[in-house]
């Protein structure tokens, strides 16, 4: 599953880059994270409670930071376990110049999800990751702001 999007906000290219390179502040636009430890400035881990359908519960994240270009590029991995299920993701942030001075956010995330989180079907599946998605980036986009 591919997506992508855009936002500007008024901060700098340098406020943004260490907010999403900060695994204390960037971990706090993820929903319902339960735990967080920092392991080091580029590894870290979460447990987070998630749940679609019939299957709910926690699941342990691994994040490490593979990818940093300051101020203008960071990328992130993550692979979460749990409920018999694994998620993979990818995402990556491009900071510009914004328009109107600020910055401008472009972000990518790619997922792979594979277990019994997988079996209950790719419309649910995909209608669960595109507003989760969407939770991540709005409470991004708001801290941002």
């Amino acid at each position: 599953m591919h997506y992508e999007g855009a936002f500007d906000v008024a901060g700098s290219k340098e406020k943004v880059y260490e907010f999403v390179n900060d695994p204390k502040k960037v971990t706090t636009i993820f929903p319902d994270v339960q735990s967080v430890r920092v392991i080091d400035e580029d590894n870290f881990q979460l447990k987070a409670k998630v749940g679609m359908s019939f299957i709910k519960g926690t699941m342990d994240v691994k994040l490490t930071i593979v990818e940093k270009k300051k101020p203008t590029f960071s990328k992130l991995k993550a692979r979460g376990t749990g409920l018999n299920s694994v998620v993979d993701l990818e995402s990556s942030f491009t900071l510009e110049d914004g328009p109107n001075g600020g910055t401008h956010v472009k972000w990518a995330a790619d997922a792979k999800i594979s277990g019994m989180m997988a079996s209950v079907g790719s419309r649910l599946i995909d209608s669960q990751a595109d507003k989760y998605v969407k939770q991540i980036i709005g409470s991004l986009e708001k801290k941002l702001s």
